[in-house]
């Protein structure tokens, strides 16, 4: 750039022609390259090698300037864990002076274009500069005829930027001082950072702003594995997805002894396409890699199992050495396919804890053509776990719950376990006895002794669930009581998209369901095929294969199945209610789901498991629907049909009739005569003491369903009760605050007082809403019941509709009353009828809301009749109840909510028992109807 004329020099003749000693010239020249330096490392446009080149120069000129001294290099530099002698930095050189050259011609090509031309010549600029600094610190080194000078170096920076021209004048008088303060000899160690901030004034303006990149650390590849691995069995998996992607028919673990931590081997052999040298390189060589992410089938058309790039890092999991060994297709040769062997005999892992960056650890590889057939072998050495006959029986499950049972035998991919090397002297067990073979079947045998067989299908179970959601949510498939022998039952089921859930794609489900009774569970191993088993051995065997697995693409989905993994919660919701629900170890099913891209159910980058996103929430939701409005209810009816498990009797009005004693007449008629009479009267006695306690505990029981009912409409209050209290809080904290002012004479304080009527309107109305929130809970605080009282229908309904009048609002419901309800006067226990209505009501919202019934209504109709009765009708439009499930509905326990304690109706009918009255469910063309029977008042 220089072109003779020394003009931008004019303001530094006496810096400039001052000598300086040798390393602070060395300094300075480092500094006004590093400025351009900086700004060029950073643009991702430029060459990367070209932009490495400008690091390390400058970086190396300022480490000479900062070491000093007579200029020999005795050490080599060390940059970014990078070593530099004289030799590479002759090499830096020759490498500078090309990518200089480049840079100037291009400069040429573009300089009359005002828009390109400055980021032009700030390359250049660097470029040259970071020449000029490697020439100026080792000038012995880096010959040049027309060597440079830091004269040479400012004019460079002054004509590319003038802006710099104050930066570097502050430089050069900053050095002449410390020189002068501190002696300096041209030996004097000079640390560029000390001649003051690299922009004093800042950046010119359009210059780059600084720029931050990560740099990752070598130990990283350690870090991650063991985070994303999270242990031993995880990491063997993952090396097994990775040959089933690479379209391998078979892959073979071999365990070699002795199997203790530092020692021992594992080898991994496939028969698959193999890596080609490419695909070491670019792909498994870099982690993460977005290759099976881009694609989402392998080559011979198989989904792919693994998108997050992370197989080597089961590898580093596994053992501290690696030796691979790849053959791959490279094409077709003159008269058959070519292929290619490659070979990294010893990727060290532990290199990567010594090592500072990941850029700079490197392995030596060996690449050669063969006729050998594809494939990939790992040798995994130095394990870092100790593998047990615990842990090996441990990966002998997790291998057998990777594969779907489902169409298992079809022989399209294999895993075999060998360890055939493992005796008892060498391992602490026998690998033939630990996995069932035979030695003597081994030769001559086909079918490889060492193959991973899935855990079977056990269609011998009482119940069998199959079928499938389609995108929508609709369920198509049957369910069949194999213990009863019945045909299977079709069952069509909607499940609508709930709040927070997205569509998780189309779903197989296939439930094995089990009842645990202690005969029961025995005859079903029996017809399973394992024989004679005994209680503990049955349900042994049950616990081991009981879980409901998520498959993907013939692949479980870990640790969905494993025997502590309840991601239904079905043991929780069993606790609850132990006779409805079906707990974990009580069934054993597949749900076989699509691909990430058609299902959105996301795998964890650890392999943990999916993302608890909406679709993962979605299909929580189909599952536990099915569960309970169809498979758990369906179990119950046949059990209790069957005399498995009895109905509870839990009415009071049947108890009282047994406690008269109605049964004792026939036998008073056998005693004789004269002991007859007193008979009867202890009878007598025992049965009024008995019914005294029985209305005692009645008393109780109306006390605790109110209370129970209270806590079911416990979101409603709070709701309502929100807005009232709010305004009361803020209003008071603001009167409070402006108190001190208030009758002040100001416009502010004028302003205040007038809004005070707003404000105690607004506190009248706010109290006025909770006193009537408290009044219409006021039935059901438990209070001491008393004698029954002539009440008003009416005044219970508005209660009611009171307190859902936010969901009625939220989901536009329309709640009709019949005006002849409104008009009766009822005899008993208000609380009774408000416990009745309540659950009523509430149970209607849950089920339009649920099935998101469009124009939602609830209905209240009714008459008075004669003989002191009348009747209330409560009718909706939803979904309706089964004719199934109707003899079911008032049992205690029975729901068919997804989280239903199955009290409500229940209680609803005990309620109104104790008025004298009755509930009962009406059948009904469209939703659920329900007739309550209430005493009326005397005219």
């Amino acid at each position: 750039m220089t072109d003779g004329s020394n003009d931008h020099l004019l303001r530094f003749p006496l810096q400039l022609d001052r000598p300086l000693p040798r390393w602070a010239s060395v300094a300075i020249t480092a500094r006004i390259a590093r400025r351009f330096a900086d700004a060029y490392a950073d643009d991702v446009h430029e060459p990367a090698g070209a932009r490495i080149a400008v690091r390390n120069a400058v970086a190396l000129a300022e480490r000479a300037a900062a070491r000093g001294g007579d200029g020999g290099i005795s050490d080599t530099f060390e940059i970014d864990g990078e070593y530099f002698d004289n030799y590479d930095i002759e090499a830096l050189a020759l490498a500078l002076g090309g990518y200089a050259q480049a840079a100037n011609n291009t400069h040429a090509d573009l300089s009359l274009d005002e828009h390109i031309e400055p980021f032009c010549r700030r390359g250049w600029s660097a470029i040259a500069l970071a020449l000029l600094a490697l020439r100026c610190a080792f000038p012995e080194i880096v010959s040049d005829a027309n060597a440079r000078t830091m004269r040479e170096a400012v004019d460079w920076s002054v004509r590319a930027e003038p802006a710099t021209e104050d930066a570097i004048f502050a430089e050069l008088t900053r050095a002449h001082e410390l020189a002068e303060h501190n002696a300096w000899s041209d030996a004097s160690p000079v640390v560029p950072a000390d001649l003051g901030a690299l922009w004093p004034d800042g950046r010119p303006e359009g210059w780059p702003s600084p720029r931050l990149t990560f740099r990752p650390r070598a130990r990283i590849i350690r870090t991650i594995g063991d985070r994303l691995i999270s242990g031993p069995e995880a990491a063997v998996i993952e090396l097994v997805k990775n040959s089933y992607d690479a379209d391998a028919r078979s892959v073979r673990i071999t365990l070699v002894p002795p199997l203790k931590a530092g020692a021992g081997e594992i080898v991994f052999t496939d028969d698959g396409h193999g890596m080609a040298f490419s695909d070491i390189r670019d792909k498994w060589m870099e982690p993460a890699t977005s290759d099976k992410r881009t694609r989402s089938t392998s080559p011979g058309g198989r989904k792919l199992l693994g998108s997050k790039g992370i197989g080597r890092f089961a590898a580093a999991r596994l053992g501290s050495h690696l030796r691979l060994i790849s053959v791959a297709s490279i094409g077709e040769g003159a008269d058959q396919p070519a292929f290619e062997r490659t070979t990294i005999s010893d990727l060290d892992w532990e290199q990567f804890e010594e090592a500072k960056y990941l850029d700079t650890v490197s392995f030596a590889y060996r690449n050669e053509p063969t006729d050998e057939p594809p494939g990939t072998r790992l040798y995994i050495t130095q394990l870092r776990d100790e593998w047990t006959e615990v842990s090996i029986n441990k990966l002998h499950d997790e291998l057998r719950r990777l594969v779907s049972p489902v169409n298992s035998e079809d022989g399209e991919f294999e895993i075999h376990l060998d360890l055939s090397h493992c005796t008892i002297e060498n391992s602490g067990f026998d690998g033939f006895a630990m996995l069932g073979v035979q030695t003597d079947l081994i030769d001559g045998v086909k079918i490889d002794p060492w193959k991973v067989r899935p855990f079977p299908v056990l269609d011998a179970s009482d119940y069998l669930v199959d079928g499938i959601f389609d995108e929508s949510g609709v369920f198509e498939g049957t369910m069949t009581i194999q213990r009863a022998g019945t045909d299977p039952v079709p069952i069509l089921l909607r499940v609508p998209l709930g709040e927070g859930q997205e569509p998780c794609g189309i779903v197989a489900v296939r439930l094995s369901i089990f009842d645990r009774e202690a005969e029961t569970i025995r005859s079903t191993a029996q017809k399973a095929g394992f024989g004679h088993l005994g209680i503990r051995e049955a349900r042994k065997l049950l616990d081991k294969i009981a879980g409901i697995a998520i498959y993907r693409a013939g692949f479980r989905v870990r640790p969905y199945g494993d025997a502590e993994n309840d991601w239904l919660t079905l043991d929780a919701k069993r606790v609850q209610n132990p006779t409805l629900k079906i707990g974990r170890n009580q069934v054993a099913g597949t749900v076989v789901v699509d691909d990430e891209e058609s299902s959105s159910l996301v795998e964890r980058s650890s392999r943990e498991g999916l993302e608890e996103n909406g679709s993962f929430r979605r299909l929580q939701t189909l599952l536990l629907t099915l569960l309970s409005e169809e498979v758990e209810p369906r179990r119950r009816k046949f059990r209790i049909s069957a005399g498995i498990d009895r109905r509870p009797q839990t009415n009071f009005r049947e108890v009282m009739q047994n406690a008269q004693h109605a049964w004792a007449d026939a036998l008073l008629a056998k005693i004789p005569a004269p002991e007859r009479q007193e008979a009867e009267k202890v009878i007598a006695r025992e049965s009024d003491r008995l019914s005294g306690h029985l209305k005692e505990l009645e008393e109780r029981q109306a006390k605790l369903e109110a209370q129970v009912t209270l806590g079911l409409i416990v979101g409603e209050v709070m709701h309502q009760g929100n807005t009232p209290l709010s305004f009361i809080e803020n209003e008071s904290a603001r009167l409070q605050r402006r108190q001190p002012t208030l009758f002040d004479d100001t416009k502010e304080a004028a302003e205040d007082r007038a809004d005070l009527p707003r404000i105690f309107n607004g506190l009248r109305a706010s109290a006025a809403t909770l006193r009537s929130l408290l009044n219409a809970l006021s039935p059901l605080s438990g209070a001491k019941r008393g004698q029954p009282q002539d009440f008003a229908v009416d005044q219970v309904i508005s209660r009611v509709q009171f307190l859902f009048r936010s969901r009625f609002e939220a989901m536009g419901v329309k709640f009709d009353v019949d005006p002849a309800v409104l008009a009766m006067v009822a005899h008993g226990y208000e609380a009774d009828l408000m416990t009745a209505l309540t659950n009523l009501v509430e149970n209607a919202l849950h089920w339009l809301a649920h099935h998101q019934i469009a124009s939602p209504r609830i209905q209240i109709t009714g008459a008075e009749e004669q003989q002191r009765k009348g009747t209330i009708l409560v009718e909706d439009n939803g979904p309706g109840v089964s004719e199934d499930f109707v003899d079911q509905l008032f049992d205690v326990g029975f729901s068919t909510r997804t989280n239903g304690t199955g009290l409500g109706l229940s209680i609803a009918r005990e309620a109104m028992f104790r008025s004298n009255g009755d509930l009962v469910f009406v059948p009904s063309d469209e939703g659920a109807k329900f007739k309550l029977t209430i005493t009326t008042a005397e005219q």
